[in-house]
């Protein structure tokens, strides 16, 4: 059985983001396409497996595996179980490549995640929605391919690189540490990268592989969160004081920071709030 579901984006009123089509194969059948398609296309393992193919490159896809291809790029794939079942969906949209752009997911490339997590029905909960729900829209629609590709990028390996979610997990004691350690001065990188016992250029993969910063970018906007709790808890205490209680040695350097960060200064940031 096929189940498939076509949607006609408004030529009105583009979508940033939309669903050309979205369907649940039980099973697949061969498929060799030497122009690709026209639009971005994802497809994943609900079941069995297949083998997915890109010149010379071939990778087997199991449960708990998906590809995303770019449009116009030639590709095959075929079941090599007695059945292989899968889920996809073609899209595109006036902002699709800024939105993968940022994504850091502008390539075909092959993702795995975790079989139990959120990933693995995702797909199956945007079908659901179409087959059950009559007022179901192309917004609504755009919305949830959005969120959709925002859970590839969380728990998803691309190319067997550790999941966002798996690099958070690893950061997470240092996390924790700089919650009670923040506040002192000279906190820096070889003290953080210490924590973890790892090198400090390693540590700087890490953060910017999960949270897109430097570690010492990151304890900054760490020491700025802390102080607008301070500035709006505690109204009386000076703002010298404040810099001082957060980590900043200097001032001016609070303010500075401050500024560039929030649009504001913690004096109008203050009265504002």
């Amino acid at each position: 059985m096929h189940t498939r579901f076509l949607l006609t984006p408004s030529t009105a009123q583009p979508y940033p983001l939309f669903i050309d089509s979205i369907g649940h194969h039980e099973d697949q059948e061969k498929l060799n396409r030497k122009d690709g398609l026209p639009h971005y296309h994802w497809l994943q393992t609900f079941s069995g497996e297949g083998e997915y193919e890109m010149g010379n490159r071939k990778v087997l896809l199991s449960k708990g595996s998906g590809v995303l291809m770019l449009p116009g790029e030639p590709h095959a794939y075929y079941a090599v179980t007695d059945t292989w079942c899968t889920q996809y969906v073609t899209f595109g949209g006036t902002s699709v490549h800024t939105i993968l752009s940022t994504l850091d997911m502008l390539e075909s490339a092959v993702f795995r995640w975790d079989e139990e997590g959120p990933l693995n029905l995702a797909l199956t909960h945007i079908l659901n929605k179409l087959q059950t729900q009559a007022d179901y829209s192309g917004y609504d629609a755009s919305a949830d391919l959005y969120h959709f590709l925002i859970q590839i990028k969380k728990h998803a390996q691309i190319n067997n690189r550790t999941s966002i979610t798996n690099q958070m997990l690893h950061l997470q004691p240092l996390t924790d540490w700089l919650e009670d350690h923040y506040p002192n001065p000279d906190t820096g990188i070889e003290q953080m990268a210490a924590v973890l016992a790892i090198t400090p250029r390693h540590l700087n993969t890490l953060f910017q592989h999960a949270f897109g910063l430097s570690p010492y970018a990151y304890l900054i906007m760490m020491r700025l969160r802390k102080s607008k709790e301070m500035l709006l808890t505690d109204r009386h205490r000076a703002i010298k004081e404040i810099a001082v209680r957060v980590g900043f040695r200097d001032t001016s350097h609070f303010i500075a920071s401050f500024r560039k960060q929030i649009g504001l200064t913690p004096e109008r940031f203050r009265e504002l709030n």
